[in-house]
């Protein structure tokens, strides 16, 4: 049996990305989804989420990706409100910053770190 971990990696890897953004934005808003991405158009995810809607650009593609599977693994582990708040709250793990941010900037490394962390129970999480 897949951990959640590998289940999160795989469905944002593998997932249409429109589908991908509708589930974004009905679990963590569209307000969370447009922070992720750094778009000022607050419509934008919506339109992302559409079957025939905007195609979003590479570099938004995978903050949507990344987002999705930092939310996705806190989901599965801690529930739905836990894992929108860690997205939104400042992270020790992230030098105070949001996990949102670093979402943004594609820290990878550092916002699945933080993550882990968090569902791991380590110090600072």
């Amino acid at each position: 049996m897949r951990s959640n971990v590998e289940t999160a990696h795989a469905d944002a890897t593998r997932l249409d990305i429109h589908d991908l953004v509708r589930e974004l934005n009905d679990n963590v808003g569209t307000v969370v989804v447009q922070a992720i991405t750094g778009v000022r158009d607050r419509g934008q995810p919506g339109r992302w989420a559409r079957p025939d809607g905007a195609e979003p650009r590479h570099t938004t593609s995978q903050q949507l990706r990344l987002g999705y599977r930092v939310w996705r693994m806190l989901e599965q582990t801690e529930g739905r409100d836990v894992a929108l708040a860690w997205l939104v709250g400042a992270n020790p793990r992230l030098d105070e910053q949001t996990p949102v941010t670093a979402i943004r900037e594609l820290r990878s490394a550092e916002v699945v770190g933080a993550a882990l962390a968090f569902i791991d129970g380590s110090p600072s999480a």
